[in-house]
């Protein structure tokens, strides 16, 4: 089925409920205006077309303005600004209708349009106009509530499954048979060739798997932690690659915070795709800019084979999103490979 036809048979069924919602609101409305007097069939007839007619120009005005204003002034970035205009626009807008109601009725029913009459008839527009404007302000800020509520759960949901993927996939990394392979020949010639070191590459290890273990429910850790994590995967690698392994950290905190494992599924990513030798040594820099972005550049010597799906630094990218609107960026060139991502404050 396609958009188009999706579209036609909401519409069939939208546009008779919205009507029958308007002729409903403006009968009540004119209950509480005209309480204590006779309500007659006349008077309901006159106020269901009143309903459909400036009651539709109302709620479809308001509506398209409450679009605009999302887009130019959300709520979350300027919520004064936002409630000065809103209020200003609702009430230009709603004078507005009343006039030109008060005026195409003082034409249909060929009655002298004096300022008596306009004053008469503004007042008693102005009290069913505010109160449909109250009215309709209620429901649409309930039915805002609840869709909002419901996005805002869905979001939370999407963000646990984004953090389970990347903790999958870190976690995978590190406890496949190359990882541990790789580790255990490490630590076995170490064993031979100094004991202490291979204590301290145990310890290390074991650093490695107790973040990994401890930040399996953070959405967020800070800056600090992270780094002093990514120092003992730092250390592992060195252990294997000795100095064709260069690392360098220019880090200043300043209690900011990262997503957990992120610097270290980068740091992976470099030293998975680039050869790594005594002809080529791998140079990585990890430093910060402005307090705004925290950067992995590497030397980009890319190995044959060595391509892969993306999909750890898009998960990254992805989790990102939840959190700021400020994007991670990926450059390249024929010498260097930079990702840049946001870091985050409290």
């Amino acid at each position: 089925m396609t958009n188009t036809k999706i579209q036609y048979k909401k519409l069939i069924w939208q546009v008779p409920a919205f009507i029958l919602l308007l002729i409903a609101m403006g009968n009540l409305i004119m209950l509480i205006v005209l309480r204590g007097e006779t309500f007659t069939f006349q008077m309901f007839l006159y106020s269901s077309v009143n309903s459909v007619l400036v009651g539709g120009a109302f709620m479809i005005g308001l509506t398209a303005m409450i679009v605009i204003l999302d887009r130019k002034l959300p709520w979350l970035h300027y919520p004064l600004k936002r409630l000065i205009v809103q209020f200003l626009v609702t009430i230009g807008f709603s004078l507005t209708i009343i006039v030109v109601t008060i005026l195409l009725h003082g034409v249909f029913t060929h009655e002298r349009i004096t300022s008596d009459f306009f004053l008469d008839r503004g007042i008693f527009m102005m009290k069913i106009a505010f109160t449909f404007i109250f009215v309709g302000s209620l429901v649409s800020n309930a039915i805002m509530f609840f869709k909002n509520w419901k996005e805002a759960a869905v979001q939370q949901e999407k963000l646990k499954r984004e953090q389970l993927a990347l903790q999958y996939e870190t976690l995978k990394s590190q406890v496949n048979p190359h990882f541990l392979f790789n580790n255990l020949n490490s630590l076995t010639s170490l064993i031979s060739s100094n004991p202490d070191k291979a204590i301290e590459f145990v310890k290390k290890l074991s650093e490695v798997y107790r973040y990994i273990l401890d930040q399996k429910d953070q959405e967020l850790v800070t800056l600090d932690i992270e780094l002093r994590f990514l120092e003992s995967y730092i250390f592992l690698q060195k252990i294997r690659f000795g100095t064709n392994l260069d690392v360098q950290i220019d880090v200043n905190a300043k209690n900011l915070k990262v997503i957990p494992l992120s610097l270290q599924m980068l740091v992976e990513n470099a030293i998975k795709h680039n050869e790594i030798s005594d002809k080529k040594p791998l140079q990585i820099r990890i430093f910060t800019t402005d307090d705004q972005f925290l950067v992995v550049e590497n030397r980009l010597q890319k190995k044959s084979g060595s391509e892969g799906s993306g999909s750890g630094i898009q998960n990254i990218s992805d989790r990102y999103k939840f959190f700021t609107e400020k994007e991670m960026t990926i450059n390249f060139n024929l010498e260097h490979f930079r990702v840049s991502i946001p870091l985050l404050t409290d």
